[in-house]
């Protein structure tokens, strides 16, 4: 049977499309309080009833009716990664759920372990909810405006299962021509050219597959792609990326904070670049290295709740290995006054460009290749990427468009403007070598485009610099 047929489903779903998209707006600091605060107390009672949590919070004395509200969060343990790996399967369930309805999802493993957790159509459909106040941001209208989602829908992946049992049953009742999901895997003249026919208002994809669509774009393809906004996730976007796309569509790219454990976006970007954080939905925290919470705008280490939803819970989960920076309530122009991201996510924590001294750069950080750039006004660049070998040497590995390789600056002035830049920051014990190549290769078993910062050095090896 059709899910949406089912009235237990389909109630609490129509009270989510009208109320949930505008809460934020409506809702000052001291309501959106009492809001977590109730949710919070749903959500822990629940996670009380999955092993991993109860055994965890047996173990911390914390019983769920110890807990009034968020504030009360400091008094529950953290779960890691590892924690759910460790209790997977029935220990990541509540008693009773049965997972024959749910659906199992994971996350790609580029640590090279995958994390498996549980949902259900309730979890999938109400994950909807931030996605459609984004939309509005954007003054897009979700049953008119084209979307394109290029991602990966291979098995257990929650692009496949979003579309298996959320996105085809909602087309049975509401005709959903106007979205079209791609699979990241198609070549990308093919790609381009679907989407050129297609005439999308938005397009999600990863930071990589838009700078590849650019270069076509700037080759002549695509001439019918005129959106309204790009939407990127999955990777992270560095500035010279975004201007390169933006530059080829005349089209603003923006951020999208989303995750297989999350369920749903935990924050966006919206026009005037401020990450808005869904805080009806997750409440964030960044720690330090001791798991302290750390200052307001000071970096930490994320660690996420999930507000919402069945399935596996999520509660202070440091498994997303992000570097965040937390700001209280934030009145931006574009009309929301919301917890942000200061700044943006700036990269995972296993990326992190770890010099002699023991002074650590997150991936965010180290891309600055735009700013190294300033004044030649040059897309020559096509795609790059930085790898660190050992504490003190990296490489700097450059893609030229070879359509430009003779226009403005030179190749060489331009490698060598990079060495310079990158030279001053680390600093004269570290070897820096920039290199042009024909393509970045994707990593073994890749499930999505490669990254932009690779670090092969372990942050203990830091540590023992300074002689911790």
């Amino acid at each position: 049977m059709n899910p949406f047929f089912n009235p237990l489903n389909s109630l609490p779903l129509l009270g989510s499309y009208f109320f949930d998209p505008p809460r934020l707006v409506h809702m000052n600091a001291a309501e959106l309080k009492r809001y977590q605060n109730k949710a919070f107390k749903r959500i822990v009672k629940y996670a009380y009833e999955t092993p991993l949590y109860h055994q965890k919070y047996k173990k911390a004395g914390i019983h769920a009716n110890d807990i009034t509200g968020i504030d009360d969060i400091v008094k529950l343990p953290f779960i890691t990664k590892q924690d759910i790996r460790n209790s997977f399967l029935d220990g990541v369930i509540p008693r009773g759920y049965d997972g024959n309805k749910g659906h199992m999802v994971s996350t790609g493993g580029t640590t090279g372990k995958s994390v498996s957790i549980y949902t259900d159509f309730c979890t999938i459909a109400k994950a909807a909810s931030p996605v459609l106040r984004e939309l509005q941001r954007f003054h897009l209208n979700w049953l008119k405006a084209r979307f394109i989602h290029i991602g990966n829908f291979n098995p257990n992946r929650i692009d496949l299962v979003a579309q298996e049992s959320f996105h085809k049953p909602l087309t049975s009742i509401i005709p959903m021509d106007n979205k079209l999901n791609l699979d990241i895997n198609i070549p990308m003249t093919k790609l381009i050219n679907t989407i050129n026919e297609f005439r999308p208002d938005l397009i999600l994809t990863y930071p990589a597959v838009f700078q590849h669509l650019a270069y076509l774009k700037r080759k002549g393809y695509g001439e019918h792609i005129t959106p309204t906004v790009f939407w990127t996730a999955g990777a992270m976007l560095d500035e010279y990326t975004r201007r390169y796309v933006e530059g080829a569509f005349n089209c603003p790219l923006r951020n999208i904070y989303t995750s297989v454990e999350s369920q749903a976006d935990i924050a966006f970007e919206c026009l005037e670049k401020t990450w808005h954080i869904h805080a009806d939905f997750f409440h964030l925290e960044a720690i330090d290295k001791n798991h302290e919470l750390v200052s307001a705008g000071e970096q930490g280490h994320l660690a996420i709740t999930r507000l919402f939803g069945r399935g596996t819970p999520i509660i202070r989960y440091t498994g997303m290995d992000d570097w965040v920076r937390l700001r209280p309530s934030k009145d931006c122009i574009c009309g929301l006054s919301t917890p942000v991201i200061e700044g943006g996510v700036e990269g995972r924590m296993r990326a992190n460009i770890i010099l002699p001294g023991g002074k650590v750069f997150p991936p965010g950080a180290f891309c600055f290749i735009e700013s190294a750039l300033q004044g030649f006004d040059t897309f020559k660049i096509k795609q790059y990427q930085i790898i660190q070998h050992r504490i003190d040497a990296i490489e700097i590995l450059l893609v030229i468009d070879e359509e430009l390789r003779d226009v403005g600056p030179s190749v060489s002035v331009i490698m060598n403007r990079i060495m310079k830049a990158y030279q001053k920051k680390v600093g004269p014990d570290v070897t820096i070598l920039v290199k042009e190549v024909d393509t970045i290769k994707y990593p073994k078993n890749a499930r999505k485009p490669p990254p932009i910062v690779v670090s092969h050095v372990k942050l203990e090896e830091g540590y023992r610099e300074l002689g911790v």
